[in-house]
């Protein structure tokens, strides 16, 4: 597991620092790396972090991630390469009231509440996870290993209907 990214957020949203920089997907916390719709661990994740202050003066992180993953096709059950590029942008509130308000106006809106201090590395690993699509596939999968399953274990209909018809 990486060392933790830490960020004085105070600092980092009104200065409007930036941090950028790669990380390896097996480096990363266990529930990244096996992750079951991961077919390969060997992947590198770029980022771009970086904070400000929005129209309303809330402090606000930007995520930036990309890279290129092995998933499993949930049609053929193969690898299948994907792109991962996603871009976030997290509010931070005072108050756990506050972030409820809001995001109840506004249900785009992603946000957490206020620390003195953030690990980055766990932000990043969130975005990531919650990028993975839930049933990823091929554009043009074509069924293969799926036909041959259901070839080779038996078409369980037609065992029925043998078995309807032999009454």
């Amino acid at each position: 597991m990486l060392d933790p990214i830490l960020i004085d957020t105070a600092t980092f949203t009104r200065e409007q620092q930036q941090l950028s920089g790669q990380l390896q997907l097996q480096a990363l916390d266990r529930r990244v790396w096996s992750h079951e719709l991961l077919a390969q661990r060997d992947g590198v994740i770029q980022y771009k972090v970086s904070g400000g202050i929005d129209r309303w003066q809330r402090p606000f992180i930007d995520i930036s991630i990309e890279g290129e993953l092995k998933l499993v096709c949930q049609r053929c059950l193969q690898a299948v390469s994907w792109t991962l590029n996603d871009q976030s942008r997290v509010v931070i509130f005072a108050s756990e009231q506050l972030l409820d308000e809001a995001m109840a106006a506004d249900e785009t809106l992603e946000g957490m509440v206020w620390s003195a201090e953030y690990n980055l590395t766990a932000l990043l690993e969130d975005q990531i996870l919650m990028a993975i699509p839930v049933a990823p596939r091929h554009e043009d999968c074509d069924h293969t290993l799926a036909t041959k399953t259901n070839q080779d274990a038996g078409n369980p209909f037609v065992k029925l209907a043998g078995l309807k018809s032999g009454h």
